[in-house]
């Protein structure tokens, strides 16, 4: 356990290459954006969102739905994939900001590196393994979500598959676990709890950064801010936020999704 612990530490990666031009500093991210990216607004919304002081933007090109048939009936096919890129791509060419983007599978890794600065691993690919060893062998850095279910060890484990490969670009984003019974009976967007206490549990193993996202761990809206502070308190490293500049109308996760007042707030308040 010990030479596993220390393989961990050794991997500092506070900065971490973007790519052979730039270095994206960890230290403080600010990462925002909708959930998706739904149509060719996404760019003024990206405007909007460097200009309250985000470092990197964040949204799905493709994005898996836990109930596909429900959200095809609503008229939503998991993003718009291969223009959801070409979009993102004039995201980053008009304002400079990296590119953090979901990459579902290993076959998509050539598609979505085109286009992404950061691989966003998201909760349900958390223990993909196939996936993993594949972007242990990149130079892409890694933004890994933490499963809904992941122990301390499961969340170093999948770190472990990334770092053995070569890649040692990561970062540990932890979005809510499993449990959150006396909640959702008033609050029912509330599907996960926040375990801010695993901000300093991985902190004493690893020095790997700690990225929260305080949108899906609450599910609600009104408990994102407190819950940025909160988590930046306990020594997250940055944060990963939804922002639609209208919430209620976001296609994906609305009820967490926050405006450009709160958003601009939490950064710079």
């Amino acid at each position: 356990m010990n030479d596993y612990i220390k393989l961990l530490k050794d991997a500092n990666k506070l900065n971490i290459s973007i790519d052979k031009a730039k270095t994206f500093n960890w230290e403080y991210t600010k990462i925002a954006g909708p959930c998706s990216v739904e149509g060719p607004e996404i760019i003024d919304i990206a405007k909007n969102i460097k200009a309250l002081g985000a470092n990197a933007f964040r949204a799905g090109a493709y994005k898996p739905c836990t109930y596909p048939v429900l959200e095809e009936k609503n008229g939503w096919k998991e993003g718009l994939r291969g223009e959801g890129l070409r979009l993102l791509q004039q995201v980053k060419e008009e304002t400079n900001l990296p590119i953090v983007t979901e990459v579902m599978d290993a076959n998509m890794i050539d598609e979505v590196g085109q286009v992404a600065d950061v691989f966003q691993i998201g909760t349900r690919n958390f223990q993909n393994y196939t996936l993993l060893d594949a972007l242990g062998k990149c130079n892409t850095p890694v933004l890994l979500k933490r499963g809904t279910w992941g122990t301390v060890d499961e969340i170093l484990g999948a770190c472990e598959r990334i770092l053995v490969g070569g890649n040692e670009n990561i970062a540990i984003c932890l979005r809510g676990v499993v449990g959150m019974p006396g909640y959702r009976h008033v609050f029912p967007s509330i599907r996960w709890a926040p375990d801010l206490m695993m901000i300093p549990a991985l902190k004493e193993l690893t020095n790997i950064p700690i990225i929260y996202d305080p949108s899906h761990s609450t599910g609600y809206r009104n408990f994102v801010k407190p819950m940025s502070k909160a988590a930046l308190a306990a020594g997250a490293d940055g944060l990963i936020i939804e922002c639609h500049p209208i919430p209620e109308e976001s296609i994906s996760d609305a009820d967490q999704a926050i405006d450009y007042n709160t958003l601009g707030e939490i950064f710079n308040g």
